[in-house]
C-alpha cells in the first residue's frame, strides 16, 4: 500500500497500529470466532444433512463464493470512496489470491461444506492479524498470525476426532492452512500496510518460532495416533475405544486401470488373497447390515483397522448403492450422470478386488440394475474413491516422524539461540 494511503482506510483494514487499550477486545474477537468454529463441530453434520435433504446442496458453495465477492467489493469500495491507489503489482497479488480462493472452492463443489472452511479460517486469519498487531509492528506479524492460524486448524481436527460421528481429516487441515496462508499473503503482498516496513523484531521472530514448535509437536502427535497406540491409550482413557475412527492409519493407494484410484489398508495382493479365502464367509456377514442403523452398528463392531476386508467392502457397497439410488431418482441428466459415475466406479472396484465377497452377499447387482446405471453414464472420467481416503499412503510413519522431529529440533534450537541473544 502507498505510504500516502488515508489513515481511515488503513484502520478499516486492520493495517495501522491499534491502541494498546483495545488489545483485549481484539483477542475477544478471536476467541468468539474460534468458539463459533469449534462450537459448530457437533452440529455441522446434522445441519449439512438437513440442507441436503431440502435439496440445497449448493448452499455452502454459494455462501462461500458470496463471502469472497463481498470481500472484493469492500476493497473496490474503499478504493473508490477513500482514494486508495494500489500499485499494479498489488492488484495482481489480490487478483491471484481471490482467484485461488474461487478456484479451490469450485474444486470442492462435490463436497461444498468443505469449502466453507475457507471462510472460517480466512476470517480467523484477519482477526489474528488485528489482535497480534497490538504488539508487533514488523513483518514478523505475518509469521505469527500464520502459526496461530495453523494451530487452530490442527486443533479443530483433533477436536473432531473426539466427537462422535465427526472425523479427523488431514485434508481439512490442509484446507484450513490454505485459507490462513492465502489471507495472510493477501494482506502482506497485496495490501502491503505501510506501517509494517520495519526490520524484523526478535520478539516477533521468537513468537513465530514458538508457534512453529507447537504446531510441529501437534503434527507429531497426530501422525502417532495409529491404531496400536490409540488402543494402548484407551486402557487409561476408555473413551478413546468408543470413537469412530483412528486419525492416522497407513495404507496403500491402488490403481485400477480405466477406472481410477481407491485406497485400502491392505496391499493389492493381500486384498485379493483375503477376498479369495474369506469371501464365502465375509459375504453373508456383511449381508446382515442392511439398514443404515445396522450398517453403522456393523462398522462399530468390526472397525476397519481391526479387520479391513469386511469393513472396506461394506463401505464401498454403501457408497455405490447410495449413489446408484440417486442416479435413478434424479430428473436432471447432468446430476444423474455424476451419481451414476460414482456408483459404476465403486462397482468396478468391488468386482476387481472384492469379487468373492460381493458374489456371496445380497449386494450383487442384477443385469437390470447394471443396465440402468450404464444408461445414465456420461463420458468416462478418472475416479478417486472417497472410501478410506483418509489413509496415509506414499510415506511411512517412520519417515514422517523423522521429518517432523527434525523440523521441531531446528525450531527449538533457533528459538533458544534467539532467546539467549535477546537476553544478552
Amino acid at each position: 500500500m502507498d505510504a500516502g494511503c488515508p489513515r481511515r482506510y488503513s484502520e478499516a483494514m486492520y493495517l495501522e497500529r491499534p491502541p494498546r487499550t483495545r488489545e483485549a477486545i481484539s483477542w475477544m474477537g478471536v476467541a468468539a470466532w474460534v468458539i463459533f468454529i469449534y462450537g459448530s463441530i457437533p452440529l455441522a453434520r446434522a445441519f449439512q444433512q438437513q440442507i441436503y435433504a431440502w435439496g440445497l446442496k449448493p448452499f455452502f458453495l454459494v455462501i462461500t463464493l458470496a463471502a469472497f465477492a463481498l470481500a472484493a467489493l469492500a476493497l473496490v469500495r474503499s478504493a473508490v470512496r477513500e482514494a486508495w491507489k494500489p500499485r499494479p503489482s498489488q492488484v495482481v497479488v489480490l487478483a491471484v489470491v481471490f482467484g485461488l480462493f474461487v478456484g479451490l472452492t469450485w474444486q470442492l463443489r462435490s463436497n461444498p461444506e468443505e469449502a466453507f472452511h475457507f471462510v472460517q479460517y480466512g476470517v480467523l486469519a484477519l482477526l489474528l492479524l488485528r489482535a497480534l498487531r497490538h504488539r508487533l509492528a514488523d513483518p514478523t506479524l505475518y509469521l505469527a498470525a500464520l502459526m496461530f492460524g495453523l494451530f487452530f486448524g490442527i486443533l479443530d481436527e483433533l477436536i473432531q476426532w473426539l466427537i462422535p460421528r465427526r472425523f479427523f481429516d488431514y485434508r481439512d487441515i490442509l484446507i484450513n492452512a490454505t485459507a490462513v496462508v492465502l489471507c495472510v499473503s493477501g494482506v502482506a503482498w497485496g495490501l502491503r500496510p505501510s506501517a509494517l516496513q520495519a526490520p524484523w523484531s526478535p520478539a516477533g521472530a521468537r513468537l513465530a518460532l514458538r508457534g512453529a514448535m507447537v504446531n510441529l509437536a501437534l503434527l507429531l502427535l497426530t501422525v502417532s495416533l495409529t491404531p496400536a497406540r490409540v488402543e494402548r491409550w484407551a486402557s487409561a482413557w476408555p473413551y478413546l475405544a468408543t470413537l469412530d475412527e483412528i486419525p492416522s492409519e497407513y495404507g496403500y493407494r491402488i490403481e485400477l486401470p480405466e477406472v481410477g484410484v481407491f485406497f485400502s489398508r491392505l496391499p493389492p495382493a493381500e486384498l485379493l488373497r483375503q477376498d479369495a479365502e474369506r469371501g464365502a464367509e465375509v459375504g453373508p456377514l456383511i449381508s446382515e447390515a442392511r439398514s443404515d442403523r445396522d450398517y453403522y452398528r456393523f462398522l462399530k463392531k468390526r472397525p476397519a483397522h481391526h479387520d479391513p476386508l469386511p469393513a472396506e467392502a461394506r463401505i464401498h457397497i454403501f457408497r455405490r448403492d447410495r449413489h446408484a439410488a440417486e442416479a435413478l431418482r434424479q430428473q436432471d441428466l447432468e446430476t444423474a450422470k455424476f451419481y451414476a459415475w460414482v456408483a459404476a466406479s465403486e462397482h468396478a472396484i468391488l468386482e476387481a478386488y472384492f469379487p468373492q465377497t460381493l458374489a456371496h452377499s445380497i449386494y450383487r447387482w442384477s443385469d437390470q440394475r447394471r443396465a440402468a446405471i450404464t444408461a445414465r453414464l456420461g463420458e468416462p472420467e478418472r475416479y478417486v474413491s472417497a472410501v478410506s481416503r483418509q489413509l496415509i499412503t506414499g510415506v511411512s510413519y517412520r519417515s514422517l516422524v523423522v521429518v517432523l522431529g527434525a523440523g521441531l529440533l531446528v525450531a527449538v534450537v533457533a528459538e533458544r539461540r534467539l532467546s539467549r541473544r535477546m537476553r544478552s
